[in-house]
C-alpha cells in the first residue's frame, strides 16, 4: 500500500484496466471510458479511450513476432560467431618473428572478412528487410488520424 499524500494534496489518480472480455488482444480489455475520480485543482474528470481496432490489433502482434525475430537472429547469429571465431596462431620457439607477423596478418585478415560477412547477413536480413517493414506497418496504423 502506498502511503496517504500530505495534507492540502490530491492523491493522484490510478487507472485501472480489466483483463478480460474479447474486445482486446488477447485477454486485454480497454473500456470506453475511463473514469477517473476527483474533483477541484487538477482533477481529470472522464478521459475516453477507444479501443484499438482489427489492424492496430494485429499490428501490435506483428511488431512483437517480429522484435522476437530479430532477437533470435541476433542470438543466433552472436552465438555463431562466438563459437566459430578461431583464436590467433600460437607463438612457439621454432616460429621466427617475421613469420609470426605474416601469420598474425593473415590471421587478422581472415577475422576481419569472418566479421564483414556477419555484418552483411545482419543488414540484409534485419536492417534492410524487417526493420523497414516494420516503420512501414507502425506509421500506417499509429501515424493516421482517426476520423
Amino acid at each position: 500500500m502506498a502511503a496517504a499524500p500530505p495534507p492540502g494534496q490530491t492523491q493522484p489518480p490510478v487507472v485501472t484496466i480489466p483483463v478480460s472480455g474479447a474486445s482486446g488482444i488477447g485477454d486485454l480489455t480497454i473500456p470506453q471510458v475511463v473514469s477517473i475520480p476527483g474533483s477541484g485543482v487538477g482533477a481529470f474528470g472522464e478521459i475516453t479511450v477507444t479501443p484499438p481496432t482489427f489492424l492496430e490489433k494485429w499490428g501490435i502482434v506483428f511488431v512483437a513476432v517480429a522484435g522476437g525475430w530479430i532477437l533470435g537472429v541476433c542470438a543466433c547469429m552472436l552465438w555463431y560467431y562466438v563459437d566459430h571465431l578461431a583464436a590467433p596462431p600460437p607463438q612457439t620457439a621454432s616460429v621466427t618473428a617475421d613469420a609470426y607477423k605474416i601469420a598474425l596478418d593473415l590471421y587478422k585478415t581472415a577475422s576481419d572478412q569472418f566479421r564483414d560477412s556477419f555484418s552483411f547477413v545482419f543488414d540484409l536480413m534485419v536492417t534492410r528487410t524487417i526493420l523497414p517493414l516494420v516503420t512501414l506497418l507502425l506509421g500506417y496504423l499509429f501515424g493516421s488520424k482517426k476520423s
